[in-house]
């Protein structure tokens, strides 16, 4: 049976204290933690607390059609990594697949991702039980990787294919640092890369490429 319990909230000092519980039946105590001093809570982090507006972040594309059109390419909008945020525990990035691309079959044996799809149509690639899964994919769709798993993505529709990420940990020579490798900024050359040379450079950054697939992006 569940039983409901009523609490005075008149005696909470602040929400999440601790409360130390005085054995069955006896009145629960309220331990208040020590106040801070003035500048106290931001000495434990090299860094400030931040919001990115709309379209901020660092900026680049993956596999451009040209210099000016990113075509079935990648666009990135990297918050944190390796390079922004050394210290943080995940990193965390806005990532949109232009039509008709997809990501080679891959995995990643340090890190976890976890996806939130934002707009557009696509296919994401996986295996659950040792079988191959084609979902479909789409606004609100939650993906999730844990490493050493085999996995791709394809936009399949009209438009691009919007999500943001988290790969955890925050791998200096993860995911993001492959991508900012050979990425460039709109307006910039492709760049072009035997596929020997990509896989190489994917497998240095915790990318690993199974080896039928294409490396190619389109």
């Amino acid at each position: 049976m569940i039983r409901w319990m009523r609490l005075d909230l008149s005696k909470l000092v602040a929400i999440g204290l601790p409360l130390a519980v005085q054995g069955c039946g006896g009145e629960a105590a309220i331990e208040t933690p020590p106040t801070a001093q003035e500048g106290e809570l931001n000495e434990a982090s090299p860094y400030e607390a931040k919001i990115w507006a709309p379209g901020e972040g660092d900026h680049f594309w993956v596999f451009p059609e040209s210099r000016n059109n990113l075509g079935p390419g990648g666009e990135f909008h990297i918050y944190v990594d390796p390079e922004t945020y050394p210290n943080a525990f995940a990193s965390f990035a806005r990532f949109s697949l232009g039509v008709g691309g997809a990501l080679p079959e891959h995995r990643h044996d340090k890190t976890e991702e976890l996806a939130y799809f934002i707009s557009g149509e696509g296919t994401a690639n996986l295996y659950v039980d040792g079988e191959l899964q084609n979902v479909s994919v789409g606004p609100g769709s939650v993906w999730y990787n844990p490493p050493g798993v085999w996995h791709s993505v394809a936009n399949t529709g009209d438009e691009p294919l919007v999500l943001v990420f988290a790969t955890i940990p925050n791998e200096k020579k993860g995911l993001l640092s492959f991508f900012r490798s050979i990425s460039v900024k709109p307006g910039e050359e492709p760049v072009v890369l035997l596929p020997e040379e990509f896989a190489r450079i994917a497998s240095e950054h915790d990318m690993i490429l199974r080896p039928s697939t294409s490396v190619e992006m389109n």
